[in-house]
């Protein structure tokens, strides 16, 4: 029996894992040059497209590799079909049959790739010529064991049969289940002949595999750390929605937000205050103030944007658009208040010197989007923005002054003071209004 299954059974498994392992092969040098490609043609890199190829130009057993560009077009009858045109080959007097499939002689491989350039797939043909001298030397090695095991067998009889098939059969068992997986799996032979060392071999061999594996979890498990780094990173410069488009796609779209609250808040005679206060207390004084208005907005839901110098900007009503984003800010900008008051009166106490702050608020449409290629600004635009900022600085002290726009939002459940029109630079008379707390708390006090 064991003759037979070397004769029969075992190089049909091995002919069929070898042609397995080379289709897999071949595939994953399909897909590698379809990668290289694509990065090429992404990053518009023509010399790139060769340097892909070069890949596989060198084996031996190359026949030939193509890429072939994909376009829809339309037929006679005007239907549309996928047209495959060969875009570059090699050898170049190659010839290329795009419905060309697998046969006994060659082996193809395609693997598909987008760009914004071109869309189309890696064609690959590996000759079969090693796989065929593979065959017959695995079937030649096959008949030869086979006719010693054979004569062996009749020789020696059942008994010698039973001490080599039997931990032959528990070698195959446990490759099986350490071919699934399961790396607890040993061979125990006390023999001291051929099939004990092969045990040994095995259980090095598993061994082995025990440690690459621990070795690569360790990698995995540090490359997620520091991917969950990046990721963290990269939320604490941009919104969500655009930091996931980023990642996904290379770059992030401009989008407009048909109504949003944006709000500016700053030190007044910020300038003169530096003088009286040395730079390390300056800086640490304004970190502690904008870390609290960042704890203040995010529990609120509001996007901060940036800070330039002294002065703090947010906007509520982006990335996710919502219809209540006035009444959002409003409380971002009480809180933020409330919060430099206390501030103050503890500074005030220690013989520090306070920040006055003024905070302006404007409602309406923006863009918002990034800009630049290093160092990535999430910013916004618009007319909305430059409002918001001449709130804050013809605003007062203590004050949120807002615009007639964010006044309509929040004047059923606000106190609005009017303060009428107000000059401003480069926009004109613009109709303002000092917020005050909300109605119903405005009356209990």
């Amino acid at each position: 029996m064991f003759a037979f299954f070397i004769l029969f059974y075992f190089p049909s498994v091995q002919e069929r894992s070898l042609l397995k392992n080379y289709n897999n092969e071949v595939q994953n040098l399909a897909n590698t040059v379809a990668l290289g490609v694509k990065i090429a043609l992404t990053e518009q890199n023509f010399e790139g497209v060769q340097t892909a190829m070069d890949f596989v130009i060198n084996d031996s057993r190359l026949q030939y590799v193509s890429i072939v560009q994909s376009d829809v077009v339309l037929d006679d009858r005007g239907r549309e079909v996928t047209e495959r045109i060969v875009f570059k080959t090699f050898p170049d007097d190659a010839h290329i049959d795009v419905m060309a499939t697998t046969s006994d002689s060659i082996i193809l491989k395609s693997a598909p790739f987008e760009s914004p350039v071109m869309n189309g797939e890696v064609l690959l043909g590996f000759t079969t010529s090693e796989i065929i001298k593979s065959k017959r030397r695995i079937r030649l090695t096959s008949l030869l064991v086979s006719s010693i095991v054979f004569l062996i067998g009749i020789l020696i009889g059942f008994w010698l049969a039973r001490n080599i098939s039997i931990p032959v059969m528990k070698l195959r068992d446990a490759a099986h289940k350490v071919g699934e997986g399961d790396l607890t799996q040993r061979v125990i032979s006390n023999s001291k002949d051929e099939i004990g060392e092969l045990g040994v071999a095995f259980n090095r061999m598993v061994d082995d595999l025990g440690i690459a594996r621990k070795e690569r979890d360790e990698r995995t498990s540090e490359l997620m750390v520091e991917k969950q780094k990046s990721d963290d990173l990269l939320l604490n410069i941009l919104p969500a929605e655009t930091a996931n488009e980023l990642k996904a796609t290379g770059s992030a779209k401009a989008k407009n937000y048909r109504s949003v609250t944006v709000l500016f808040a700053d030190i007044k005679d910020f300038t003169g205050k530096t003088e009286k206060m040395n730079p390390e207390s300056l800086v640490a004084e304004l970190n502690y103030c904008f870390s609290a208005f960042d704890r203040i907005v995010q529990e609120i839901g509001i996007e901060k944007i940036k800070t330039i110098g002294d002065a703090y900007m947010c906007v509520a009503g982006l990335p996710t658009e919502v219809d209540n984003h006035a009444e959002m800010m409003a409380r971002a900008a009480f809180e933020i208040r409330d919060f430099m008051t206390v501030y103050n009166m503890r500074k005030i106490n220690s013989g520090g010197v306070p920040f006055e702050i003024r905070i302006g608020m404007n409602s309406g449409p923006v863009v918002a989007g990034i800009v630049g290629l290093n160092k990535f600004a999430y910013d916004i635009w618009g007319n909305t923005v430059n409002v918001a900022s001449r709130m804050e600085s013809n605003g007062l002290p203590g004050r949120i002054n807002i615009s007639e726009s964010t006044y309509k939002f929040l004047k059923e459940d606000y106190d609005c003071v009017l303060r009428g029109k107000v000059k401003t630079k480069g926009i004109g008379d613009i109709e303002m209004y000092f917020l005050e707390p909300q109605v119903n708390e405005h009356n209990q006090i």
